[in-house]
C-alpha cells in the first residue's frame, strides 16, 4: 500500500541485523528491557541509516500500554533516542507533520501501526497492547492526527504490522470482552488484537480498503520477530518507524 508513496519513509523491523546478544539477539530496539544500551543505540542507528534519516531526529516515547498519542514538534524531536528516561512521557502513539523528523514505537507481541495521510503529509506510529486496544488508541490516533495536523480519516493509509495472533494469544474472558475481538476454542478465549484495531480504525472513519494487515503472528514467527509470550521471559523489541521527506 505504501510502496508507491515517495514522500514517506517507513518500516517495521524484524529481529535480525543488529549487534545485541543472547535473548536480545540481534536487532533489539528497546532501551528498557535489560539489554546493553550501547548495543541498542547502535541498532537504532542502523535502522535510521537504512531508512535514510538522521538518528538525531528520531523520537521515541516512554511507552506504558496506554492510549495517549502526542504530536512531536520543536524540542521534542529526538527525545528518547539514547535514553528511555528522556522519551516522551506516558505515550504510546507519536504523530509528525512536515519533513526531517522520524517517530518510532517498539513492540514485542503488541500491535505496531504505521499511519499516513498523503494529502496532508502527516504520519504516525502506534503501539497497541491489549490495554491500549481496549482504551481505543487506534481511534485516538486518528483523532490526534486530525486535530493537531489537519489529517482526514478518509485519506489515511494504515499498515498493521506483525503481532501475536488469535492462534496464540490466550486471554481471560474479561480481557477478551475489553479487547472486543476474540473467539472461544476448547473453552479458552483467544484475542485478535490486529482485528480489534482494524475495527477501531474503520469506526474512526478510515476506509477498510486503506488498511493493510500483515497477518503474521509474532509467537509463531519468533525467529523473525521478538515474542515475549513465546520466550516466556525478557526479550528484545522490534520497531515501527515513520519519517516524512
Amino acid at each position: 500500500m505504501f510502496s508507491g508513496v515517495r514522500a514517506l519513509r517507513h518500516c517495521v523491523t524484524g529481529r535480525q541485523g543488529g549487534v545485541s546478544e543472547g535473548r536480545y539477539a540481534t536487532l533489539n530496539l528497546g532501551l528498557h528491557v535489560g539489554d546493553d544500551s550501547e548495543a541498542v543505540i547502535e541498532n537504532r542507528r542502523r535502522v535510521c541509516r537504512a531508512l535514510g534519516v538522521e538518528f538525531e531526529g528520531c523520537t521515541f516515547a516512554q511507552q506504558v500500554h496506554g492510549d495517549r498519542v502526542c504530536e512531536v514538534s520543536g524540542g521534542q524531536v529526538g527525545a528518547g533516542r539514547t535514553r528511555f528516561a528522556d522519551g516522551i512521557p506516558e505515550t504510546d502513539g507519536l504523530v509528525v507533520a512536515g519533513p526531517g523528523a522520524a517517530v518510532a514505537v517498539v513492540v514485542t507481541d503488541c500491535v505496531p501501526m504505521v499511519m499516513y495521510d498523503p494529502e496532508r503529509h502527516v504520519g504516525g506510529v502506534v503501539h497497541a497492547g491489549w490495554r491500549g486496544t481496549a482504551a481505543g488508541i487506534a481511534g485516538r490516533a486518528v483523532g490526534v492526527m486530525a486535530a493537531a495536523c489537519g489529517a482526514r480519516a478518509e485519506s489515511l493509509l494504515v499498515g498493521i504490522g506483525p503481532a501475536i495472533g488469535p492462534c496464540c494469544y490466550e486471554v481471560s474472558e474479561e480481557v477478551a470482552g475489553k479487547v472486543g475481538a476474540a473467539e472461544v476454542r476448547d473453552g479458552k478465549w483467544y484475542a485478535d488484537l490486529a482485528e480489534a484495531n482494524r475495527r477501531q480504525l474503520c469506526g474512526a472513519g478510515v476506509r477498510a480498503e486503506s488498511i493493510e494487515v500483515a497477518g503474521m503472528c509474532t509467537a509463531c514467527h519468533s525467529e523473525e520477530f521478538y515474542s515475549e509470550r513465546r520466550l516466556g521471559g525478557p526479550t528484545g523489541r522490534f520497531g515501527a518507524f515513520v519519517a516524512l521527506r
